[in-house]
């Protein structure tokens, strides 16, 4: 019977341990903790006072910050180094500013080699304090850091936070050096906070993932990144460890098929293809000098789910045998027509001007010393200087005519 009230204070010394060691962590860091004694006596004299003062310093209690990830990332596959930027946002839990080393890795990845992931930043500093009595919606009180510079516990004028489940712009900070200073918020809290809250810088950091070297053309590349989160406080840092984003570089797989037709005598065997209601063969067409061919070449995207980037066609003209027709697309230096991925067709001049069809019918060393080089920049965006994409699922034409040389 005697040992039930000794297990009974055991416990309130062990809920009261407990209690203290929350309240210390929901004390804001560098919170000036003043303690002034005062004697007074009589020296014969008079009374008379002395005293005598001592300053504690709360010190930050580090803790993991909250890390929310961002939302999966995708692009078209363009080289090793196709890159994609994931995002995450950091929020304070500490009770006051710490300094955190960002980290990332790749956490795995398909169909590709020596993918990376880099943090775009070394380190993030996010800024931390706690409130006190007397906050209100949009006034909020928190204790002091010792120092008058703008800023309490690193929060200044800008800044975003957290405080409780409501995230807010901060529009101006009262910076006292010692006591109480507050923080205005832009737009009022959902309620008024008491004291013991966190009020928790928010940022984002990013990290920047890279592709690696394609295994598979046409088949998608796909990396997973992580990033963590290291506070540099000693001797225990707190480590938060982000949910890994999953980045995929589309991949399409394009195909190019030749056709020809004679436009003066039509002849031709196998299975046409047919285009604007003409037939067009892969073999079996004969020509006499003087006769007029129409080639064409047609670019499939066979991926369903990729563009292809960078596309040009180019086509070697046998110039000892035929001659390019000019002004043969309904109008004066309509050389070639070019027909995009929806089947709207164009025309284009075969001189070397502002658009994406260029001819070099002589030796020319500024078109890699190509004779009879003809070159069409095809695709989405494409210009006279790149070529663009070819959406999935989806083809590009070129045409364009020759003579046949006596």
């Amino acid at each position: 019977m005697k040992s039930k009230p000794y297990f009974c204070l055991l416990c309130l010394v062990m809920l009261l341990a407990a209690s203290a060691g929350r309240a210390w962590a929901n004390t804001a860091a560098n919170t000036q903790i003043i303690n002034q004694a005062q004697l007074s006596y009589n020296d014969g004299s008079g009374t008379k006072t002395a005293t005598a003062g001592v300053t504690v310093t709360v010190s930050l209690v580090p803790s993991p910050v909250t890390v929310e990830v961002g939302s999966a990332q995708s692009t078209s596959y363009n080289g090793a180094g196709t890159t994609l930027t994931d995002s995450y946002t950091l929020t304070a839990t500490a009770n006051g500013p710490d300094t955190y080393t960002l980290g990332s890795a790749v956490t795995g990845s398909t169909n590709t080699s020596a993918p990376t992931a880099t943090a775009t930043g070394a380190t993030a500093t996010l800024g931390a304090t706690v409130t006190a009595l007397g906050s209100t919606t949009t006034v909020i009180v928190v204790p002091s850091d010792g120092v008058s510079d703008g800023k309490v516990n690193g929060i200044g004028a800008g800044d975003t936070v957290k405080i409780g489940s409501d995230v807010r712009t901060v529009q101006s900070v009262t910076d006292n050096a010692t006591g109480t200073s507050t923080i205005v918020l832009s737009s009022p809290l959902t309620s008024a906070p008491g004291s013991g809250v966190v009020v928790g810088q928010q940022k984002v950091v990013t990290v920047s993932v890279t592709a690696g070297t394609i295994g598979s053309g046409g088949t998608d590349v796909q990396v997973s990144a992580n990033l963590t989160v290291t506070s540099q406080t000693v001797p225990n840092p707190a480590v938060a460890s982000a949910t890994a984003i999953i980045n995929t570089y589309t991949s399409g797989v394009a195909t190019l098929a030749k056709y020809v037709r004679n436009v003066t005598t039509a002849s031709g065997s196998g299975s046409p293809v047919n285009y604007n209601s003409v037939s067009y063969y892969l073999s079996g067409v004969t020509a006499k000098p003087g006769d007029t061919l129409e080639y064409l070449l047609v670019a499939t995207n066979s991926s369903t789910t990729a563009a292809v980037s960078a596309s040009v066609i180019t086509d070697l003209l046998p110039v000892d045998y035929v001659t390019m027709k000019t002004g043969v697309y309904g109008g004066a230096n309509k050389d070639v027509t070019y027909v995009n991925e929806t089947g709207t067709a164009s025309q284009l001049s075969a001189a070397a001007d502002a658009d994406a069809a260029t001819y070099n019918a002589t030796f020319d060393t500024t078109q890699n010393a190509a004779k009879g080089k003809l070159t069409v920049n095809v695709g989405q965006g494409a210009t006279n200087l790149t070529g663009g994409s070819i959406p999935a699922s989806s083809n590009v034409k070129v045409l364009y005519q020759v003579t046949v040389k006596p």
